[in-house]
């Protein structure tokens, strides 16, 4: 018989009612500290221990028969692995567990004893037809809609971007880099660990439909030897996808691959297979880089709830060809070399659409061409008007180069400032893609007015090449998307 798996089950483990910790101690206190930054109501958080009396303000248990709910929605389980299989038919003997999330490392990924307990721990869930679990030796959930969260540093607000990673020091690291970083907000964050229950094609399956996600990033490092048959499930799943996919594959290296054996235990895939895969679903191939993973998902969870509602029209990039705006020639000749190298257009400005730029401005000193060339003009009306005829319906993407200014009360900043969030609100009612590049280096200007940006929310990438890798990905989802759509019909 198999086992339940509806995505409306799901949704309780998201926003338990109640949590238990199992057995607590000062080592799990991270637990407990990022509960309470989320606010999740300390009354029904149960710390049971065999040591300790108290944490902070909050009492210990002695055992499960002191705590008087009958039904556990979400129990972390961190014990010894030599004692997890007796304490867990222990638990599941004394209370009913919907969710557990199996802290305890050292299991398959250690040893073949580790296998073993691996084993026998899916023997006990298979027998409990309403428990689910995730892990063994994972870090576990991050829900701004459950008020759950392992580290106190992770963001209380929620967001639109999806986790489903295999490793929970880089998921840990994608939550406080991207948030950080971008100002990154995600909807749910998965260290799923070694999979010996939940599997990742059913947490895809529950953010295919979750209004509140719009992209999702996934770390995978490869199926659960428990459930050899998961790889044609996931690639069903994958295939029937609605949303955007960022997939990071540990082990594409036959010496990445033996790394995984040691970290999930997981069985990796060949790169031939992956190929394959990549060309058939919607999925979005990243590098083996958590940068180049945090600078595109910062343009899809941007631009995605911007025209995610015009269901009749093409709402991603249909070309690659850019404009790019700036202050001097020199960064221009970069710009160019580097937009080019990587695969992008920069188109030149010629016959009538030339002529008109001179009319708007009879250039003495800069360049019409493409990149436009601009200085001393930027915080005047003319600016503006001349980015905006030179955006014609071939350019899906304009950057624009900028630096910090030293007083933002200053007169000329503010126009400036206008003009940027006039130009950004043209650009994007045409449904193209508005980008900043603000280099950084340690300056307190250069920090307030990054700050300022991305309150305003303007997208502000720190170089030009992680921008355009990152168009790039959205314009390659953008052809998937059209060739699924067509496929459909």
């Amino acid at each position: 018989m198999e086992k339940k798996s509806k995505l409306s089950s799901l949704e309780l483990f998201f926003k338990p009612k109640n949590v238990v910790i199992f057995n607590f101690n000062q080592k799990i206190s991270f637990f407990v500290d990022g509960f309470k930054r989320q606010g999740y109501d300390l009354e029904n958080l149960y710390l049971i221990s065999t040591k300790e009396e108290e944490y902070t303000d909050l009492k210990c248990y002695k055992t499960f028969d002191d705590i008087q709910e009958d039904t556990i929605d979400l129990l972390i389980l961190s014990v010894r692995r030599e004692l997890l299989i007796k304490s867990l038919e222990d638990i599941l003997s004394k209370k009913k567990v919907k969710f557990i999330h199996i802290f305890t490392a050292g299991t398959g990924e250690f040893d073949e004893l580790g296998m073993e307990i691996e084993h026998r721990l899916k023997e006990i869930l298979d027998n409990h037809k309403d428990t689910r679990a995730i892990g063994p030796n994972c870090m576990g959930l991050y829900s701004p809609r459950g008020k759950t969260a392992y580290y106190s540093s992770f963001p209380i607000e929620e967001g639109n971007i999806g986790l489903i990673f295999q490793s929970g020091d880089l998921h840990s690291k994608m939550i406080k880099f991207g948030s950080k970083r971008y100002g990154l907000r995600f909807s749910i964050g998965i260290s799923i660990g070694n999979c010996v229950d939940l599997q990742i094609s059913e947490i895809l399956e529950f953010f295919n439909h979750d209004d509140a996600t719009d992209v999702i990033c996934v770390y995978f490092e490869g199926i659960s030897p428990l459930y050899k048959n998961e790889g044609k499930i996931l690639f069903s799943v994958l295939k029937k996808m609605k949303k955007p996919v960022l997939f990071m594959r540990g082990g594409r290296t036959k010496r990445g691959q033996a790394a995984t054996l040691t970290h999930t235990g997981a069985l990796g895939t060949k790169s031939d297979i992956w190929g394959a895969i990549f060309k058939q679903t919607p999925l979005i191939e990243i590098p083996p880089s958590l940068d180049e993973l945090l600078d595109h998902v910062y343009l899809f969870s941007h631009y995605i709830p911007r025209v995610k509602d015009k269901v009749n029209e093409n709402i991603y990039p249909v070309n690659k060809r850019a404009l790019v705006i700036l202050w001097s020639g020199g960064f221009g000749i970069l710009a160019t070399d580097t937009l080019t190298e990587l695969g992008l257009e920069l188109p030149y400005f010629k016959g009538e659409t030339l002529e008109n730029l001179k009319k708007i401005y009879p250039i003495k000193i800069g360049s019409l061409s493409n990149p436009l060339d601009l200085p001393w003009i930027i915080h005047r009306k003319e600016f503006v008007e001349i980015c905006k005829a030179a955006i014609g319906e071939n350019i899906d993407l304009v950057i624009i180069e900028t630096d910090a200014w030293r007083d933002t009360e200053d007169g000329r900043f503010k126009s400036y400032y206008t003009n940027l969030l006039e130009l950004r609100a043209y650009v994007e009612s045409l449904n193209k893609i508005f980008i900043i590049i603000l280099h950084q280096y340690p300056s307190e200007s250069q920090a307030r007015f990054t700050n300022m940006l991305m309150e305003d929310d303007f997208i502000v990438y720190p170089t030009i090449e992680a921008a355009a890798k990152s168009f790039l990905k959205l314009f390659e989802y953008g052809k998937k998307s059209v060739r699924e759509n067509k496929e459909e019909n």
